[in-house]
């Protein structure tokens, strides 16, 4: 009996110290799944962050950048034109009653124009085509340059809310850029399918610019930061005296 209880001793043992290790193994992966899951939820809560950081950003960037439109607007166009209306009606002669009608009537639709640019209702409402129409239209009248927009297919047709408010300020981003440091005597859009990706290219034949260079390097990082937030992508192709070409795309490209 005593020779047998040695043995039997053992394999207790050894059954308990496997029982232990087992139980270490799984209390092991417990909490490491427990691990993982806090992290994903962090990462997670980090992504709606951001998110929420780049659509706040964008809603505060296209109010102040239509605002300081509305302000040049006032000074540069409706003033002019209310100047000029008081130099007409100050005209003895009598068509100049008519002509002070028609400067009025003007007067009212830049007026209307100019409230509908800050009404946010407006906005969302406002096909991301015409948009970009109104945004070239806004350079070709004021001299700037020449513009050009192509469209080819429904590209951004039924553009999300909050998708269609960072796209419109990246599209701002990109004309202001080009407006202040490229020089151009053209800036053109194109909307289209790439790969079945809805893609939007904005191209200026300006100076152009080094996008390794510090200088570009934060403005390229913006957009890109921008856009990731909505779940897409960036390419910026640039040189000195080679124009700059912006492609901005949602989703991700695939080989037909």
């Amino acid at each position: 009996m005593e020779g047998n209880s040695l043995p039997t001793f053992l394999a207790i043992l050894t059954g308990v110290v496997l029982m232990v290790i087992m139980a270490v193994f799984i209390i092991a992966i417990v909490i490491i799944h427990r691990q993982r899951q806090i992290k994903n939820r962090h990462k997670i809560q980090l992504l709606k962050a951001d998110y929420e950081n780049t659509i706040l950003n964008a809603e505060k960037e296209i109010r102040e950048q239509t605002l300081l439109y509305v302000s040049q607007e006032l000074h540069d166009n409706i003033g002019q034109l209310l100047s000029l209306t008081k130099l007409v009606l100050n005209n003895p002669d009598g068509s100049s009653v008519y002509e002070g009608k028609k400067l009025i009537n003007q007067i009212i639709r830049e007026v209307r124009s100019l409230s509908k640019s800050i009404n946010k209702d407006y906005l969302s409402s406002l096909k991301f085509e015409d948009f970009l129409a109104e945004e070239l239209g806004k350079i070709e009248r004021s001299g700037f340059c020449a513009t050009t927009f192509e469209k080819l297919g429904n590209s951004f047709e039924g553009l999300e809310g909050d998708k269609k408010l960072v796209l419109i300020r990246m599209v701002q981003e990109c004309l202001n850029n080009a407006i202040k440091h490229a020089s151009p005597t053209l800036i053109s859009i194109k909307i289209y399918h790439e790969a079945g990706v809805p893609t939007l290219l904005i191209r200026d034949d300006g100076v152009g610019f080094d996008p390794e260079s510090d200088s570009s390097g934060l403005g390229i990082k913006n957009l890109k930061s921008r856009i990731k937030a909505v779940n897409g992508q960036v390419e910026v192709v640039s040189g000195i005296n080679e124009g700059t070409e912006i492609k901005i795309q949602f989703g991700n490209p695939t080989d037909n």
